[in-house]
């Protein structure tokens, strides 16, 4: 397939903002891909050349690409660099190079959809010396062949940003319409779940059709999008929406006893008790601890053990201590297990902040003198796949029954999460206490009748905690700042994401209290992701998350989102979430509404 042809397809996609219209093309596109490729279109469509659950890194910059424009043209990086700054798009200013080059190639080729393809694709294998070059290289041969609007689109795609609006429910919508007799989203959105992948999900749709889709099913070393939970304001509250009321059982585990002082023993929060067969037989909530760590998935073979963080980042590499812990303390030949991994200090035995943990998740290198700085547990807290069955289907209580039948712990590395099962509130209520005292941000209540619905957010599994719900938001906009930090971004311009369009949209900015430091890692960050500069203001490709604490939510005309934060706080990077799991405009919404 000519790579124009697909081009043509981004035009009109651009050409609309019609939902609707979107879907339309889409289905229409996929209804005329041979089956063979429709993984490739799928992915290339969303401005992707690897499966969602796929962590690899192309490793392009927009510096990078910058530079790749110029090989391609022969212009200068300043002609390049000037037109970005006034179009506030690289792909645009391909483009536009493209149309002014002063080389020209005396052989030149058409683009093909799967050349371009694999070669972008190539680019995550890239490693060592040179490899930025390489880089450099490879992207310079798909431009030099590319004509101006080829060319956008091959830039807009190495750098993750299509910008066309397509979100996961039009692709999900597109994909029903375009091979499904009777559309059915539902099923649809269900192999999307399971899967993780629109290209595996399309093609089985449209060689298999609805029955095919219903037989796709989660599968080891390819994880999922985690279930999130909705906020609650208290533990009654909570106990209530999560199917309190029923007969309350035996404790799931013991509590955990804090010292007077506030200071917390790795005893004493990690010391669970003996879990008992019975304790989720009723339908009383179950309660468990809410620890600042990381949410993982671990996935298990008897050949290969990985950790995966909530945002799919494969994080095997840097935790070697959390995969020798799992493989000695459960019982399974496969398995596909969720947890909160959590750091703590070797000489207090007092839990770490995220931030001091997440230096891990980044850490490449000298991975064992840093897991020796900042030791960590994991905290065992559902089971989504054993020995290949699938238990996404499974109520809670069997899942966690099965989980603690094969969990045995030899050491703190891994321990099932703190927990009980009541319906009433004051045992509960004392529980949360105890969690706070111990030092973690409060409680999980889950309903342990419900199944595990992969990306969704649930009103069956709530946490309580004992302030306002901070936002994980973007950043899109920030300004240079003056005096002493001259050489420093502040002003950050903070983006909720519109889940219709996924793109972001404006909520406010945070001007006040980082530190000197968290600064100038934040520039550090940002810098790539200038996509345009007017005086001091850039406007940046949103890529980092961060977590916003705030006093308040208020409408607000002066934002494209409508509302605005009052007195927002910085409360560190958010590395294990991605940009899909940015706080959305409907939740900043349902926050607005319930204050």
């Amino acid at each position: 397939m000519d790579y124009a042809a697909l081009v043509a397809v981004y035009d009109r996609l651009a050409s609309t903002q019609s939902t609707t219209e979107k879907t339309a093309i889409l289905a229409e596109q996929l209804a005329e891909t041979p089956q063979e490729d429709l993984p490739m279109l799928v992915r290339l469509l969303r401005g992707q050349v690897f499966a969602a659950w796929h962590s690899a890194d192309l490793g392009v910059s927009s510096s990078l690409a910058s530079r790749a424009v110029a090989k391609a043209t022969g212009l200068s990086e300043d002609d390049i660099e000037s037109d970005w700054r006034e179009t506030g798009d690289l792909g645009d200013a391909a483009a536009r190079a493209v149309e002014k080059q002063v080389q020209q190639s005396l052989f030149s080729d058409p683009l093909t959809v799967e050349r371009v393809y694999d070669t972008l694709q190539s680019l995550a294998d890239l490693d060592g010396a040179g490899s930025e070059s390489r880089r450099v290289d490879e992207v310079a041969g798909l431009l030099s062949d590319a004509d101006p609007d080829e060319a956008r689109y091959v830039v807009r795609t190495a750098l993750g940003h299509l910008r066309l609006g397509i979100g996961e429910g039009t692709v999900r919508d597109a994909i029903a319409e375009a091979f499904l007799d009777e559309p059915d989203s539902e099923a649809v959105e269900r192999a999307l779940q399971v899967t993780n992948d629109a290209g595996v999900v399309a093609q089985t749709a449209a060689s298999e059709g609805r029955d095919g889709l219903d037989d796709l099913e989660l599968a080891v070393h390819r994880p999922v999008k985690v279930m999130l939970a909705e906020k609650s304001d208290s533990i009654a509250d909570a106990l209530a929406d999560a199917g309190g009321g029923g007969e309350e059982t035996d404790d799931a585990g013991s509590d955990a006893d804090a010292p007077d002082d506030g200071t917390v023993s790795l005893d004493a929060f990690a010391d669970d008790g003996d879990a008992d067969a019975g304790a989720h037989e009723g339908t009383a909530p179950l309660v468990e601890y809410k620890v600042d760590g990381f949410r993982a998935q671990v996935h298990a073979t008897p050949e290969e053990t990985r950790v995966f963080t909530r945002r799919l980042e494969d994080v095997t590499h840097q935790f070697p201590d959390v995969v020798a812990a799992v493989e000695d303390a459960f019982d399974a030949d496969s398995f596909v297990l969720e947890g909160e991994v959590l750091g703590y200090d070797p000489e207090t035995e007092r839990p770490v902040p995220f931030q001091q943990l997440s230096r891990r998740i980044k850490r490449k290198y000298d991975v064992e003198q840093l897991a020796a700085e900042v030791p960590v547990v994991l905290y065992a807290f559902d089971l989504l796949a054993v020995d290949g069955e699938t238990l996404l289907e499974a109520t809670l209580s069997d899942r966690v029954a099965e989980l603690e039948a094969r969990l045995e712990p030899e050491d703190l590395a891994v321990e099932r999460m703190p927990n009980r099962t009541t319906a009433d509130a004051d045992e509960a209520a004392a529980f949360y206490e105890d969690a706070l005292a111990a030092g973690h941000e409060g409680v999980m209540v889950k309903n342990p009748t419900a199944t595990y619905q992969p990306g969704k957010r649930v009103g069956y599994m709530l946490k309580v905690k004992p302030t306002m719900e901070p936002l994980d938001l973007t950043i899109t906009r920030a300004k240079w700042s003056e005096g002493r930090r001259s050489n420093n971004l502040g002003r950050l311009y903070l983006g909720c994401r519109d889940p219709e369009t996924d793109e972001f949209r404006d909520i406010g900015r945070l001007s006040t209290g980082f530190s000197d430091e968290q600064l100038a890692d934040l520039t550090e960050r940002l810098e790539d992701a200038i996509v345009a500069e007017d005086g001091r203001a850039v406007d940046l490709e949103p890529r980092e998350v961060i977590e916003v604490a705030y006093e308040e939510i208020q409408a607000s005309p002066e934002y494209d989102s409508g509302y605005a934060l009052r007195f927002p706080r910085f409360e560190g990077f958010r590395d294990d979430v991605g940009l899909d799991e940015v706080d959305s405009l409907e939740r900043v919404e349902r926050l607005y509404e319930d204050q």
